[in-house]
Parts: structure tokens; C-alpha cells; sequence
């Protein structure tokens, strides 16, 4: 006779997925690892992986290949990873840093 057991352990026969950390300035760019957990905290998504020494990290999912490409960023095609709005923004802020009225902000 067979019983079916629920289990709340993990399905062991699943096919490990790799992430790529895509962001240009995070210390462990373009390296991958095994994802263990993607979790949502309010609106944002997290991916959880063990980093080479062992130890459980955290990343947006947004710093990794996990997630498709930003429309804004692919249309660029590498002249410029930011959205207009925020080199707006960049270039109002080094106008008032130009102007030293960065107090005023």
C-alpha cells in the first residue's frame, strides 16, 4: 500500500536555476550562482543564492539576468542605462552642485 506524504521540503528533483549578477558596479559582477529562493518584499523581488564562502546573499532581482531587460535600457543598447527621467534629474543635480546650492535640495 502507498501513501502519498505531504512534505513541505523541497522538490529535490527540480533543475537548479543559475543568475547571472548583471549590475555594472555590484563587487560580484558577472558572476553566477545557484538561486535558492526568490521572495517579494512589498513591490520588490529578492533572489537569495549561497556566494562562494558558504554564505546566504541577498540581491535584487533586478541586479541579475533573472529578470527580462528593461525596455529603456535595451533600446539604448549600452549608450545609457538610465531612463530620461533620471538623467534629468542627474543633470539638475549637478547644476545645483555646480552652482554650490547643494543645500538648497
Amino acid at each position: 500500500m502507498c501513501l502519498n506524504v505531504l512534505s513541505i521540503a523541497p522538490d529535490t528533483g527540480e533543475e537548479k536555476r543559475r543568475v547571472q549578477i548583471t549590475h555594472p558596479f555590484h563587487p560580484l559582477f558577472g558572476k553566477q550562482f545557484d538561486l535558492i529562493e526568490q521572495r517579494y518584499i512589498y513591490t520588490e523581488s529578492f533572489l537569495y543564492f549561497y556566494d562562494d564562502h558558504g554564505h546566504l546573499r541577498e540581491i535584487p532581482a533586478v541586479w541579475t539576468d533573472f529578470v527580462k531587460v528593461d525596455a529603456y535600457v535595451e533600446l539604448a543598447a549600452g549608450r545609457s542605462p538610465l531612463h530620461a527621467t533620471h538623467l534629468l534629474e542627474l543633470a539638475d543635480l549637478v547644476e545645483h552642485i555646480a552652482k554650490g546650492a547643494i543645500r538648497d535640495l
